[in-house]
């Protein structure tokens, strides 16, 4: 939604996989490995060239 956008807009998620068994978001159970989510804050460099480059926002 748009307000989650402008919630989450400076923050970049990365969506990785790693070893182990996750919870409820995770792999299928005989590979071993599950999802891990990280963020981390853009920095000011970062935040300013994506002002310069806009996303084309999709609506479903």
């Amino acid at each position: 939604s748009e307000s989650q956008f402008a919630y989450w807009e400076h923050t970049q998620l990365i969506i990785d996989c790693v070893k182990g068994n996750g919870g409820m978001f995770s792999l299928e159970r005989p590979t071993g490995l599950r999802f891990l989510t990280r963020s981390r804050l853009y920095d000011d460099t970062e935040w300013a060239w994506l002002e310069q480059h806009p996303v084309e926002h999709v609506q479903n």
